[in-house]
């Protein structure tokens, strides 16, 4: 665990560096790779975007072509029912964000790959279920619904403390659970950020020769 933890430092999206938490069953999943299409339900700083982008890149080190993209950032993209003809490992983000011509892009690319006997693995993410889109075609809905489909937890506020503790005590950062609890309730529950704002944190209490209190995480919090 203490590896992981300063891995969160990697800019690099990893499996490694994802602190599972209540979710190793939807990493394990992942890493095995046994659907030939999945799917990840999971709100926002749940933790999709990191492990599309861990799937990605594991797959690239085993010398496989795979891409990633974010249909909420690059909207305009319409080669989706091409990308299998170009890449063997397809992750596409935040397709509720697919417009009426995706959404018929991204149903023929299911196609292609199922009727074609393909061998592409197909990985998707949305914010909310897939029952719940109003605005997607019921033909892509039933396609996304024959692969495995998976719900990423989001994790306790107890449980972010108890790993936030254990880092705190590992670097011998002497930072109290009040101190904890306000960044967790007025910052951010992403853990890797946390853990980043905790190091600024202490550096700054370090070299200031001050302790770590609530009006200096306010201050480093305002700077951010």
């Amino acid at each position: 665990m203490r590896a992981q933890l300063l891995d969160l430092f990697d800019n690099t999206m990893t499996f490694d560096n994802f602190i599972a938490i209540s979710n190793k069953i939807v990493v394990d999943a992942l890493k095995q790779n046994k659907n030939q299409f999945t799917h990840i339900t999971g709100i926002k700083l749940s933790g999709k975007t990191h492990l599309l982008k861990a799937w990605v890149n594991n797959a690239n080190q085993q010398h496989k072509s795979a891409t990633y993209i974010d249909i909420h950032e690059d909207s305009q993209f319409e080669e989706i029912r091409n990308l299998a003809t170009y890449y063997q490992f397809i992750a596409l983000d935040n397709i509720e964000y697919l417009s009426d011509n995706q959404q018929i892009e991204l149903f023929d690319l299911f196609n292609s790959i199922k009727l074609n006997n393909r061998n592409n693995h197909l990985l998707t993410t949305t914010s909310t279920t897939i029952d719940s889109l109003t605005n997607c075609r019921n033909d892509l809905k039933t396609r996304m619904l024959c692969g495995l489909n998976l719900t990423l937890k989001v994790p306790a506020d107890e449980e972010i403390l108890q790993l936030l503790r254990l880092y705190t005590s590992q670097e011998g950062i002497n930072i109290g659970d009040a101190e904890l609890k306000y960044l967790i309730t007025h910052y951010t529950r992403n853990i890797g950020n946390l853990i980043n704002i905790i190091s600024k944190i202490a550096d700054t209490a370090t070299l200031e020769k001050k302790n770590i209190s609530i009006l200096s995480i306010k201050h480093m919090i305002n700077k951010v």
